[in-house]
């Protein structure tokens, strides 16, 4: 523990806990079930549902899920046309941290409404 320069002991500053809520929880959960059925030889529908559901951040999931799972599917040595139970892993796993920074995106602002996004209280 290191001293203030006043000679007090500085407090250590631990990182909130972030919880989603019910209905928070839910939505990742689907996103995590469609991402899973989008693997699947018929999933293009799922698929749709899975880019459609994840706006805004769609973009950046699938930018990310492309590349994590090429840099997956070369670590593991299957190619673009062998399914690999790892890949599908990341795939999903990629989704779900999506899904998740939406939920919690969105439970922000309905706590502190949109012009209180870059504050730490609810607004009130």
């Amino acid at each position: 523990m290191g001293r203030m320069d006043d000679g007090t002991h500085a407090t250590p500053v631990a990182l909130p806990v972030v919880r989603l809520s019910s209905a928070g929880q839910t939505y990742v959960a689907v996103v995590a079930l469609l991402a899973a059925l989008s693997t699947l030889a018929d999933g293009r529908v799922w698929y749709v549902a899975l880019v459609v559901l994840t706006l805004p951040l769609t973009p950046v999931a699938l930018w990310v899920g492309f590349y994590a799972a090429v840099a997956v599917g070369a670590a593991v040595g299957s190619g673009p046309e062998a399914h690999s139970w790892l890949v599908s892993l990341v795939w999903v796993l990629v989704w779900s941290l999506t899904a998740w920074l939406n939920a919690r995106m969105v439970e922000k602002v309905l706590l502190r409404g949109w012009a209180g996004r870059w504050t730490s209280e609810p607004s009130g």
